[in-house]
């Protein structure tokens, strides 16, 4: 135990209370270390799921967004056959498939035209080519955070420098999907956008 002075005199001060904090320091940060591979799927996951700002539209007038995501759950059922289906997706683990769904609805009474709808990639999700699609609309991407836009094809060319030679760009550096509706969206309608992506 240390000592303390106090007007000539040496007084003992006890340590156990600073040693009980370093314990319990050393057994919270123990107990987080075991944790942390669970809780940080549930917080990807979270981010995931619960983006508040799920998709960004503009168009000729109001809209509305909402989306769904799912997951894709693989299971044995009778006589040993794979069980392949869609469920909410509330706790991700690395390689999980993901379904996204977003609706764009047209609160008014006239039609929304010129809509446009962007999708940022949370982190940790990774697009599935080709999976991208809407009703009547052309499918972009960003690879630089949102700046630009283009189709996979003239991402590629611009990738590869030219037509020959071209590479695509690996899905794992899109940063946003954009969906670009060449029709209106009628009064109290709702468009259907989809995509596919995995988890990592």
């Amino acid at each position: 135990m240390p000592d303390h002075r106090s007007n000539g005199e040496f007084h003992l001060r006890p340590s156990y209370v600073r040693t009980g904090r370093h314990l319990f320091a050393a057994f919270a940060s123990s107990l987080l270390l075991i944790g942390m591979p669970t809780w940080q799927g549930w917080a990807l996951a979270q981010g995931v799921v619960e983006n508040p700002k799920v998709a960004e539209a503009t168009g000729s007038g109001p809209l509305a967004t909402s989306i769904e995501v799912q997951k894709l759950e693989v299971s044995v059922g009778p006589g040993g056959q794979e069980v392949r289906r869609w469920v909410p997706a509330e706790r991700l683990n690395a390689g999980d498939e993901v379904h996204y769904t977003v609706r764009v609805h047209n609160p008014g009474k006239v039609a929304v035209d010129t809509i446009v709808v962007t999708k940022r990639l949370p982190f940790g999700v990774h697009y599935l080519r080709g999976s991208a699609t809407g009703p009547a609309a052309e499918v972009q991407f960003s690879i630089d955070g949102g700046e630009t836009y283009a189709t996979p094809e003239t991402l590629a060319r611009a990738a590869g420098g030219g037509d020959k030679g071209a590479r695509k760009p690996l899905e794992n550096d899109y940063t946003h999907v954009r969906w670009v509706l060449r029709k209106p969206l009628g009064p109290a309608s709702t468009a259907l956008l989809r995509f596919r992506a995995t988890f990592s």
